[in-house]
């Protein structure tokens, strides 16, 4: 059921029934739905992170650096798009589930979060030499931020889908890999791009 419908659809009562639990007993462990959901929105990341870093290729003195760049964030955006259900959450992430979590819960996914933040951003940095620590830093943010926007568009309502695949609306349909693959590419090329001498 996880997979099959959108958080913001799931009870926490079908959510027990799909877990063979009590809702009393969830409720022991999960305040809320939301909260069940960024539990598994961190298990997800993990298995992501293990995706990416099986497909990101080595740093080789051969390629050139661009080309090393085109490689990296094209297995970033390939991994992402085979992470369904990862996209789905973190897209639901700041407009669902984070509303409705007591305080302690929101601090322990924040803490998560950027522990995972902080590994993916090292990860990258260690197939791209020239990235540096804030930049990585700031390239994870920017991966998230990207999939909260892009994911949904990518995705539409089965109506909208529809209306999409009319022609005259080819150019606002999203193609979720090769556009990730397009802007991770562009934002990590100016990211370590050599600035201009002054002058």
């Amino acid at each position: 059921m996880l997979d099959r419908m959108p958080p913001t659809q799931v009870s926490l009562r079908e959510l027990s029934r799909e877990v063979g639990l009590s809702k009393s007993n969830v409720v022991r462990y999960f305040p809320t739905r939301e909260a069940v959901f960024l539990a598994v929105l961190t298990a997800d990341w993990d298995s992501w992170l293990t995706a990416v870093e099986s497909r990101l290729p080595t740093p080789d003195a051969q390629r050139h650096p661009r080309d090393q760049v085109r490689l990296v964030a094209a297995a970033i955006a390939q991994a992402l798009g085979e992470h369904r259900r990862f996209c789905d959450l973190i897209a639901a992430c700041q407009t669902v589930l984070e509303h409705n979590v007591p305080l302690e819960v929101a601090r322990e996914f924040k803490g998560a979060a950027l522990d995972r933040l902080n590994q993916f951003a090292s990860l990258t940095r260690s197939r791209i030499p020239e990235l540096g620590e804030a930049q990585g830093a700031e390239f994870a943010g920017l991966v998230w931020a990207l999939v909260a926007g892009a994911w949904p568009l990518a995705n539409p309502s089965p109506v909208v889908a529809t209306v999409l695949a009319e022609p005259r609306f080819a150019a606002i349909r999203v193609d979720f890999t090769p556009a990730m693959t397009r802007t991770l590419t562009v934002i990590l090329d100016g990211m370590t791009r050599p600035a201009d001498p002054p002058g």
